[in-house]
């Protein structure tokens, strides 16, 4: 053959890998980006051969998660899928209670229930393996049937999250090693073993619910079953639907039933009881990765069932896929060698992971847009206009398709001012190497456009260990969205007010400071939907947190320093004065017994007689446990001690930046300390609000875990004992850590171990608890305002000046008040606003003037309440109602609301 046919068919060669290398295989990747039409996916026939080779090669088996009784929490899962409307309804819940819950998916209703997947993804929840079928006794199926149930699932719920379990399970299987190595070669890690199952038809009510829950051991893996187990008998192997309805279980063979008598209760009832039980109980909820993992090396492995041959077919793919591997060696040497300096730079790494922080810690008053999904341009330039016409400056994650697609439009977001970082894509092969290239593309495009950046976000997808490992070696910083506007079931819609209601639903009055809300600009089919919900965020959830009364507008008054900014990521962490570090992730639920007072000398009965400051509306009907004697030592005042017109200011509860924030600068604008007596649960979901609180120099104090109160004798027992010290201590943690370290003006910590009992009802054992957690004083105080319940502002105005002022108009000396500051309290800012500024008009010699001090003011130098040395106020002046008994509905200090 002449030379010239030989080069001219080494370059037919050489063309027909290059086009397979940038169509065929770069067209694989593509088809995993985002979420594709499942129709053709489920095909493992070339999944079915890797695993075979892994098989064979005698792949180490996977492990096994089960019960870890040193563990003082439970893990919760859900297998199989319910309908969509069940579907929605479990997620509601597991957001309300804040309960952390492994869904287990079956292959084929995920296949047919795509939305219900999707909700369950964007809302962080581990998603498992339940078999294709959710196959009974997977164990005892043929290896090859195994595979199939177990590969087939994978692939399902990778196309759909782009990424795969790594748990699974099935019912009543054992996970013996062979089948933990067939696991293993479907790309699984691990089984979950259940230690509980719910019987749901047997928790009828709350006390079943409480009953059960009080049953389970610490450190059980608890399941509730949803789904029908498919029977291996009735099983069709090879038959398996593609896309059954959502409300079939496949495969099941028709027969005859026999009719069903029994009372079945509704699971979503049963799923609110049993989580009202654990929060009442105080139990945490972890995930299954924070309990044992153990490897099953106890059952001898068989031989392996021999493998049969890969056909002509498959052998072609795999000799076409060794040459375009050959290929990639000699025509992409440079990206081989830069995986070589990736190699280099893991090393110098050592593997550590990149945090992900879900909000920038700050306490500066500043939220932040992220933005993401450029592919749309007309969209794109639509926010742009919005920011610079409203003064806002975003942060545009640009990914490296889009920075190929359209680098001008890159430009202009520079151009305009506004943040430009890196966005990830989701990819189904990613790993370390794909994501540190990723990410040097990009930090290449940005440098020759002018930009310096290492800030990453990926803002959709699963992000994985690989992924994080990369940010870091890389010297990169990752953020995820606090607040994600994106939710696939509005993507048709074309009210901005609807998609509002939904993201945000009743509860959420604001975003809060150092948020980052994300927003998916090629997200919604209504161009123009993006903008417009965008603008009733920044109106309804941002501008609100500004303190705005009839004459103090924080739009008009230069002093008014209320408002909150929204600013690009980099603007906001640019400000290390107001940044700080804070692990939200920690188990706080085990109390330091070393913290108890009777290491400080202090005996219980002198706790009792000299560290509570009670109420006097709370007799002993409301003193459970305590004998007669006991109850005498008892504080029913509720004031400080001082012959000055002193009063104290505290709030109790939790809101958001909205409601707090009103209250922060007011007390700010008055230069007056308060004491904020914090309900604990969620405060890890905000504490750039509480962490502020205590940089204004207020007291911060504990008001519980779950506001759960010392309200019945029975509480009085060894086992409510130990229920209020997990409750207490754990709040006492929270506060220690999140705030313990900064410094009021006297050197003190601003986190003060003072405690408002729940309702004010008190009992022996929930003061057991607390002497025993190290809480110094009991706080009941003299006078709630009922502010949460005021209907205008003069009410709200006269319930503080109740409290403040006797019958004669005097200061009643040492009073403490009790009001709230959580969202349903709107008058108390404008309230406190109105009465402080005339407080400071007041002659120093006017008997109404009073000095508000926090309570640690007093609370110190061994304070005893029982000591009236100081005392210089007559009980009679108090503003005691006279026609109303007291305890009665208008009694003025019936009180349900501490």
């Amino acid at each position: 053959m002449p030379k010239t046919k030989w080069i001219f068919l080494a370059v037919i060669v050489i063309i027909s890998l290059v086009v397979y290398k940038f169509w065929y295989l770069d067209y694989k990747v593509a088809a995993y980006e985002d979420i594709p039409d499942l129709s053709s996916e489920y095909n493992v026939d070339e999944e079915l051969v890797q695993a075979r080779e892994k098989l064979n090669s005698g792949i180490e088996p996977a492990t096994v998660y089960t019960k870890d009784p040193t563990k003082n929490a439970i893990a919760l899962t859900f297998d199989g899928l319910p309908d969509p409307t069940t579907t929605d309804k479990l997620l509601d819940l597991i957001e309300r209670y804040d309960m952390k819950v492994t869904f287990f998916v079956e292959g084929s209703n995920a296949a047919g229930d795509k939305e219900s997947v999707l909700k369950l993804y964007e809302q962080g929840i581990t998603i498992g393996n339940y078999t294709y079928t959710g196959v009974q006794y997977l164990d005892k199926l043929p290896q090859d049937a195994i595979l199939e149930q177990l590969l087939r699932t994978q692939k399902a719920l990778d196309v759909l999250t782009g990424t795969e379990p790594e748990l699974f399970k099935a019912p009543d299987t054992s996970f013996v090693v062979p089948l933990l190595q067939v696991a293993a070669a479907a790309n699984l890690k691990s089984a979950v073993k259940t230690d509980v199952f719910i019987n749901k038809d047997a928790v009828k009510n709350d006390v079943d619910a409480v009953n059960f829950i009080n049953s389970v051991p610490q450190g059980s893996i608890v399941s509730l079953r949803i789904g029908t187990p498919t029977n291996i008998i009735t099983y069709q192997e090879g038959k398996i639907d593609d896309k059954p309805a959502v409300d079939k279980q496949p495969n099941l063979a028709l027969k005859e039933e026999k009719k069903d008598t029994a009372v079945h209760q509704n699971i979503v009832d049963v799923v609110e009881r049993l989580f009202k039980a654990i929060q009442q109980r105080g139990i945490q909820t972890v995930e299954i990765r924070d309990l044992r993992e153990i490897e099953r090396v106890d059952i001898l492995t068989p031989p392996a069932a021999p493998t049969p041959s890969p056909s002509t077919s498959g052998k072609v793919a795999m000799l076409f896929d060794y040459i375009a591997d050959k290929a990639d060696n000699i025509l992409f040497n440079r990206a081989l060698a830069a995986t070589a300096d990736y190699n280099q730079l893991r090393r110098m790494n050592n593997h550590k992971l990149a945090e992900n922080p879900k909000m920038i810690y700050t306490t500066e008053q500043s939220v932040c847009f992220a933005f993401a999904g450029l592919t749309k341009p007309e969209v794109v330039y639509k926010t742009l206009d919005y920011l610079v016409k409203n003064n806002i400056k975003g942060t545009f994650f640009v990914m490296e398709n889009e920075m190929r697609a359209n680098p001008q439009m890159v430009q202009d977001i520079i151009n305009s001012g506004n943040e430009v970082a890196i966005g990830l894509r989701s990819l189904k092969d990613s790993n370390f190497f794909t994501v540190c290239k990723q990410i040097n593309y990009m930090q290449n495009q940005f440098a020759s456009m002018g930009v310096q950046t290492n800030l990453v976000m990926q803002p959709w997808g699963q992000i994985t260990d690989e992924t994080l490992e990369a940010v870091s070696a890389m010297n990169c910083q990752m953020v995820s969205p606090t607040y994600n506007m994106v939710s696939s079931k509005h993507q048709n819609y074309t009210s901005a007010e609807a998609v509002m209601a939904e993201q945000f639903g009743k509860a959420v009055y604001s975003v809060g400071r150092g948020w980052i809300i994300y927003f998916r600009l090629d997200f919604y089919n209504d161009d123009d939907l993006v903008v417009d919900v965008m603008d009733l965020v920044k109106r309804h959830k941002v501008d609100n947190i500004a303190y705005n009364s009839f004459y103090d507008d924080a739009k008009i008054n230069p002093n008014n320093d209320s408002a909150y900014t929204v600013k690009s990521i980099s603007a906001v962490l640019a400000n290390k004065n107001a940044l700080y570090q804070i692990n939200t992730e920690l188990d706080f639920s085990s109390p330091n017994l070393g913290n108890s007072l009777n290491y400080k000398g202090i005996s219980f009965v002198d706790y009792l007689q000299q560290r509570y400051i009670g109420n006097y509306d709370v007799t002993m009907a409301e003193a459970h446990g305590f004998k007669v004697e006991e109850a005498s030592y008892l504080d029913t005042d509720g004031r400080i001690h001082t012959d000055k017109p002193v009063v104290f200011f505290t709030f109790d509860d939790w809101g958001t930046d909205a409601a707090i924030n009103h209250l922060l600068y007011v007390l700010r604008k008055h230069n007056v300390k308060a004491t904020f007596f914090i309900l604990t649960h969620n405060v890890m979901r905000n504490p750039n609000l509480l962490r502020a609180m205590a940089l204004d120099g207020h007291d911060i104090s504990s008001h519980s875990e779950f506001h759960r109160a010392m309200d019945t004798v029975e509480y009085n027992s060894d086992e409510a004992y130990q229920s209020y010290l997990v409750d207490y201590g754990t709040a006492y943690n929270k506060l220690l850590y999140a705030v313990g370290d900064v410094r009021l003006t006297d050197g003190t910590s601003a986190f003060k171990p003072y405690y408002r009992p729940p309702t004010l009802a008190i009992s022996k054992a929930g003061f057991r608890a607390l002497y025993d957690t190290g809480y110094e004083y009991i706080v009941s105080g003299s006078y709630s305002t009922h502010d949460y319940e005021q209907p205008d502002l003069d009410s709200m105005v006269n319930a503080i000046k109740e409290g403040i002022y006797d019958r004669n108009g005097k200061v009643i000396n040492g009073a403490v008040l009790v009001m709230h500051m959580s969202d349903e309290s709107i008058f108390t800012p404008i309230a406190l606003d109105l009465l402080l500024t005339i407080n400071e008009q007041r002659a120093d010699n006017d008997p109404a003037k009073f000095t508000a001090l926090p309570l640690s003011a007093y609370l110190k130098n061994n304070y005893d309440q029982s000591d009236y040395s100081r005392k210089n106020n007559d009980l009679n002046s108090r503003p005691v109602p006279e026609i109303n008994p007291i305890g009665s509905e208008n009694s003025l200090y019936h009180n349900t609301g501490y």
